[in-house]
């Protein structure tokens, strides 16, 4: 039986149903932690109780039951009260710039619906939303794929179990995702057919996927020159992508007018640099690092013990001692001494961008999981670590602007990620342009293999 590409997008869109149904009924089974989702449900408790956006005192005292404590938690949170801030940085009882409010004001909507703290009401509405996720990311693949390929690409959208394992979680990933793969197909609109309308439509979209996770920036800032050389600055390309950057920056001015109130300057970034490049590049070097979690100590226990007597300076790589100062202080603060600590050890820290260039793209939880996670992730992601970089060159190649926008955005996000954070929760917003990329470097392989097995034939 041969399907026509509609047909088949919608036998995807009900397997995409099916496994977000089955996913559901996990959810109310309690299958799935929480996850960022207690820090995030506080942000939004305050905001819908007129106290704005910041995190509550009892944040940094936290009612843990013995049967869920460790030591790493109890020191954890010790550590947190000692320096008066959560992650070391995010003062209790103050407005917070270290997180954008996007997600927060999401989990205020779902709230005020079905009632502050339900959780399980934003698991439910989060896997809906990834029905919408699903139709764009097939959308993308239709860009690029036909036939065969798309049909190939659209099951493995359909059923990847990082996208569904985040969309039952209360955290951004899924939120993120849909913004960010709605995002990316307006970038590709705007390249090939730009214009106000599409112009507008994407600076939106991409506003309001920075305001979930500010990685959103640097892949719509990528957009504009692409966009412009790909059109030769025609008249058309100016007009959207001035209309874009007006109205990303016109949707950034209340974040950053709110931000001058707060800080005494009109911030954009969030706190975080700082404290994001401590935990990737200092932590592992401290006392903090101590009664890690087993993944932690899988990937980074033989580089603590390799380097611990041969870096420059260590001290910098300590967290400082903290007591009263502001969270945009103690990022700058932190971001100071580890730039100086990584200028000082180079070797150091390209060793540790390897370790989260496996951490960023391991098919599998190195953490305590069932092992239906490690199946699930091995069959859905394996093979896009075989032939995702190779499919990149295909696009850059034969798919022109479109193409080499695609590639060149997977996997400058990657690098981006690379430098400071990074971990699977940081990479399922590129896994569907992923597996479109998977799919053409598999599809050509395949090709090629036919081609000399019926060579071999012949001779």
């Amino acid at each position: 039986m041969v399907f026509t590409q509609q047909r088949l997008t919608r036998y995807l869109l009900i397997l995409a149903l099916l496994a977000r149904l089955l996913v559901g009924i996990l959810a109310v089974r309690g299958s799935f932690l929480l996850g960022e989702g207690r820090m995030q449900a506080a942000l939004a408790g305050r905001m819908m109780e007129g106290k704005g956006f910041s995190i509550p005192s009892s944040m940094l005292n936290p009612d843990i039951p013995p049967e869920r404590s460790n030591p790493l938690i109890e020191r954890t949170f010790r550590f947190y009260r000692e320096v008066d801030g959560f992650y070391g940085v995010m003062r209790p009882e103050r407005p917070t710039t270290f997180l954008v409010p996007g997600y927060a004001v999401f989990l205020c909507g779902v709230y005020s619906v079905f009632g502050v703290g339900n959780h399980l009401a934003v698991r439910l509405v989060q896997l809906l939303m990834g029905m919408a996720t699903v139709a764009l990311g097939l959308a993308l693949a239709r860009r690029f794929l036909t036939g065969r390929r798309y049909a190939l690409a659209g099951v493995f959208i359909a059923l990847d179990p990082f996208e569904l394992y985040y969309e039952a979680i209360p955290a951004t990933q899924a939120l993120f995702s849909l913004l960010f793969v709605g995002g990316l197909l307006l970038s590709l609109r705007l390249i090939n057919r730009p214009g106000p309308k599409v112009g507008l439509a994407a600076g939106l979209v991409w506003a309001c996927a920075f305001y979930v996770r500010p990685a959103a920036l640097p892949v719509f800032l990528w957009t504009i020159p692409v966009a412009l050389a790909a059109r030769r600055l025609s008249r058309a390309s100016i007009a959207g992508c001035a209309i874009a950057v007006a109205a990303f920056f016109a949707a950034m001015a209340p974040w950053m007018a709110r931000n001058a109130r707060v800080s005494g300057e009109p911030r954009l970034l969030p706190t975080q640099g700082g404290v994001n490049l401590w935990e990737a590049v200092g932590r592992p070097l401290t006392g903090h690092f101590r009664d890690e979690a087993l993944g932690a100590r899988t990937l980074y226990g033989p580089t603590r013990e390799y380097w611990m007597e041969r870096v420059r300076d260590r001290e910098l790589a300590e967290f400082p001692d903290f007591r009263n100062e502001p969270e945009w202080v103690r990022d700058s603060v932190l971001y100071s001494r580890l730039s100086r600590f990584v200028a000082r050890n180079p070797v150091y820290y390209l060793h540790t961008m390897a370790l989260r260039f496996a951490e960023l793209f391991k098919p599998f939880p190195l953490n305590a999981f069932s092992p239906l996670y490690i199946l699930a992730g091995l069959a859905g992601f394996f093979w896009v670590l075989l032939f995702a970089g190779g499919g990149s060159i295909l696009a850059a190649l034969r798919g022109g602007a479109e193409g080499i926008f695609l590639a060149t955005t997977v996997w400058g996000y990657s690098l981006m990620h690379l430098l400071t954070v990074s971990g699977t929760p940081h990479r399922v917003a590129i896994d569907f342009p992923l597996i479109v990329l998977a799919t053409m470097g598999l599809a050509h392989s395949w090709k090629r293999l036919r081609l000399a097995r019926a060579g071999s034939a012949a001779t």
